[in-house]
């Protein structure tokens, strides 16, 4: 009898302590998800300025470039082309000072974005151009910025390829850069030194070779990171640096199995087209 009890009494202590174990694992991801809304926006660490004055002049000196890009976002590339549209280009100054109220949406079963609570807002986005790479770090699991990234296939329409989720293969979405500026953050990125039609090229071979791959986290680690003409699995990141390892780029910062979206972020092959929500000087 007394050894039935003493069972008994290990049993229940076992009990109350797997229960005491999820209790405070469950409360140290909600605090952990909690968290990093902190980082959910970045605004700029300096004042906003009164720019009108450098958008009438003729012509804009590096200075003026470097104050225009802190004030806007915007590079110099997309600067020259939106010259002749002051008003457009003091849109996306209201944008990278706009502080509004943060939500979120559920992207996946344990995955968060941040939006924000005024549903009607959107970032406005330069032109892109195809080969142009689309980043955000609005996507979080658990306390953990996992983001997300995509590559322009059609600049005009902003038509993207993503692979997006487990059990979903990647796919090739119309207009798929809007919902990159219904988040609180993003940034297009653009390979230096490349022309128009070597980043057309780019985009182009990704739509033909990565087009409906299947979804895998494990790609680098548990199969090769270099997927060949005939990939097998991928992700978000990873497919965004297979579709410019073909052409020699790599554009994983850290050279990892892992290429994160924090990785692609980090390389020194893109120049900053537009970033948005995230500081100008220190980006992600």
């Amino acid at each position: 009898m007394k050894t039935a009890k003493r069972i008994g009494c290990i049993v229940l202590a076992i009990v109350y302590g797997i229960v005491l174990f999820v209790t405070l694992l469950c409360a140290a991801l909600l605090i952990a998800d909690t968290a990093v809304d902190a980082t959910a926006r970045t605004l700029p660490s300096y004042p906003r300025e009164d720019i009108s004055a450098l958008l009438e002049k003729e012509q804009w000196t590096d200075a003026d470039y470097e104050t225009l890009y802190r004030q806007t976002g915007v590079g110099r590339t997309a600067l020259d082309e939106m010259k002749n549209d002051p008003q457009r280009i003091l849109s996306f100054q209201d944008a990278l000072f706009y502080d509004g109220e943060l939500d979120h949406e559920i992207v996946a079963f344990t995955t968060k974005r941040d939006i924000f609570a005024d549903s009607h807002y959107t970032a406005p986005m330069v032109d892109l151009q195809d080969g142009d790479v689309l980043l955000t770090s609005t996507c979080h699991t658990f306390g953990w910025r996992n983001g997300h990234s995509a590559i322009v296939v059609d600049g005009a329409l902003g038509s993207t390829l993503e692979s997006v989720s487990l059990g979903i293969p990647s796919e090739l979405r119309t207009y798929g850069s809007d919902w990159f500026r219904y988040g609180t953050n993003f940034l297009v990125l653009r390979l230096k030194g490349a022309s128009a039609e070597e980043r057309a090229q780019i985009a182009a071979t990704a739509a033909e070779r990565l087009y409906k791959v299947p979804y895998s986290l494990t790609v680098g680690f548990l199969s090769p990171k270099d997927q060949g003409e005939t990939p097998r699995e991928t992700h978000c990141s990873h497919l965004v640096w297979q579709a410019f390892y073909y052409f020699g780029y790599d554009i994983d910062s850290d050279g990892g199995p892992l290429c994160s979206t924090h990785d692609i972020a980090q390389s020194d092959l893109f120049e900053v087209v537009q970033v948005f929500g995230f500081d100008p000087v220190a980006l992600w």
